[in-house]
């Protein structure tokens, strides 16, 4: 398994919404692009765990 990344929350001016950065080794790796979208689950069973599931790849 891989070493995992830490990753900062990021507050957006004019929302009370966040963003958590992909680091950069995983979007060249995995082939991220803005406008792809993703599915996010939650599991709070022991500790919070977000995942993403890309649905679907831009084509930038």
């Amino acid at each position: 398994m891989p070493e995992p990344y830490n990753v900062k929350a990021r507050g957006r001016h004019g929302t009370e919404s966040l963003d958590l950065t992909i680091p950069a080794d995983l979007k060249r790796e995995h082939g991220i692009s803005e406008g792809d979208v993703f599915i996010v689950e939650v599991d709070e069973e022991e500790e919070l765990t977000i995942s993403y599931k890309r649905i679907h790849k831009s084509d930038s």
